[in-house]
């Protein structure tokens, strides 16, 4: 059976510092950005129920990072409460709990078996966009990722010296004189801060990925 994932940028609520728990919320009712819309009443979660662990970026080799407590559907939302492990049990369990707790961390990835949809057509930002409208959907996952946007598109950007869309104002041109005198290369253009959000968003993934080999025994220790 087809196996799809969404990452979807939930809110986190409801924060329980002394069970260690929150509520996280996503509205799965709209057409995302591939074209894309599945229905929320067409949730089925008693299979996930039976084992509701939640692991890091789809790792099912090391040890979950937390687990559902409880998972319904509200009107367009999807919701789920995730319990989180103390320090003491799994220190790389407790950095995860507390990113998301301050906001540094907020998209999980729901993997799901589509059991009914269809193939349709949605405007999407002024496009057409041939997407499928999930009807009834089995719940296989929910999984702890860093980043709620396009990981394609990140890549891109990075490829393109994240300058596309005005990230970084125009750089100037080589043969222009620069203040220094000749032979001085012109000044790099300052970051803007949608740059600097993307380059947040990626240092906070580094260090979340080298914390976790370093759990598992993979890196020698340093401070990071």
């Amino acid at each position: 059976m087809k196996l799809v994932h969404k990452i979807l940028d939930f809110e986190v609520s409801q924060v329980d510092e002394a069970a260690r728990t929150f509520w996280a919320v996503a509205s799965t009712g709209g057409v995302d950005r591939q074209g894309d819309l599945i229905e929320s009443a067409g949730w089925q979660v008693d299979n996930f129920l039976k084992n509701p662990v939640i692991p890091w970026a789809h790792d099912y080799a090391a040890p979950p990072v937390a687990k559902a407590l409880a998972v319904r559907v509200q009107g367009d939302k999807l919701l789920f409460q995730a319990q989180f492990p103390t320090a003491q049990e799994y220190a790389f369990a407790d950095t995860i709990y507390k990113l998301y707790r301050g906001g540094y961390l907020r998209a999980f990835s729901v993997g799901f078996a589509p059991l009914e949809s269809r193939v349709v057509v949605h405007q999407v930002e002024g496009r057409a966009h041939t997407g499928n409208h999930y009807l009834k959907q089995e719940l296989y996952e929910i999984s702890c990722v860093t980043l709620p946007a396009n990981p394609q598109a990140l890549a891109q950007l990075a490829l393109k010296g994240l300058s596309a869309n005005g990230l970084f104002p125009s750089t100037p041109s080589a043969s222009a004189s620069p203040a220094g005198g000749p032979g001085t290369p012109p000044p790099l253009p300052a970051a803007s801060p949608a740059a600097r959000a993307i380059l947040a968003h990626c240092a906070l993934g580094a260090l979340v990925e080298s914390r976790l080999r370093y759990h598992l025994g993979l890196l020698p220790h340093r401070d990071i």
